[in-house]
């Protein structure tokens, strides 16, 4: 898939406001309303139930504990990532703990780097613990039963078509600039 690459949004949107207050708003809402279909489709791909019934748990990451499960939010950036070379302008945020840990489990490779884990605060002091195999247990069952990586299979054709209105609304609102600048 190739990505559009659209440079000095910030720019833009300094000359937007100059030119008229409250644009740069409406920039964003016209470009998350381009994500608005895909993130419905990702929400309606999200299984309702835990996939594993060990995901039940009332814990900060349990399904469906502190946000839905299928909870899911559309960020608008203009900021420079500090860790890619390209920072995506539309993003759509998986917001669910456990939903994003069941949906990536089995991508990795699992090496195995260390039996042990590094010292970190507890409690009064510190403390290191084994590392278990119950990442690779979790990973396997939800293999078998075809519950992993369900989000973006459901949405992969759809998105050279969203990275290019996204990039026609840029466009139609850097012509509005460029138009009362020249």
């Amino acid at each position: 898939m190739s990505s559009d690459v659209i440079f000095n949004v910030k720019g833009l949107i300094k000359d937007l406001e100059a030119l008229q207050p409250g644009m740069k708003k409406q920039l964003v809402k016209d470009s998350k309303d381009v994500a608005k279909p895909i993130a419905s489709t990702i929400k309606s791909a999200i299984p309702t139930v835990a996939p594993l019934s060990g995901m039940n748990n009332n814990g900060r990451v349990g399904w469906g504990k502190g946000k839905p499960a299928n909870a899911v939010s559309i960020k608008f950036r203009t900021g420079r990532s500090r860790v890619r070379a390209v920072t995506p302008l539309i993003a759509i945020w998986i917001t669910s703990p456990m939903t994003a840990i069941a949906d990536v489990a089995g991508k990795g490779g699992f090496r195995k780097a260390r039996t042990v884990t590094s010292e970190y605060a507890y409690k009064d002091g510190t403390r290191r613990h084994r590392v278990t195999s119950q990442g690779q247990v979790m990973v396997r069952k939800l293999r078998e039963r075809n519950l992993n990586n369900f989000i973006y299979p459901q949405v992969e054709d759809s998105l050279p078509n969203a990275e290019r209105e996204v990039k026609l609304v840029i466009e139609r609102y850097a012509s509005k600039v460029n138009r009362k600048l020249n």
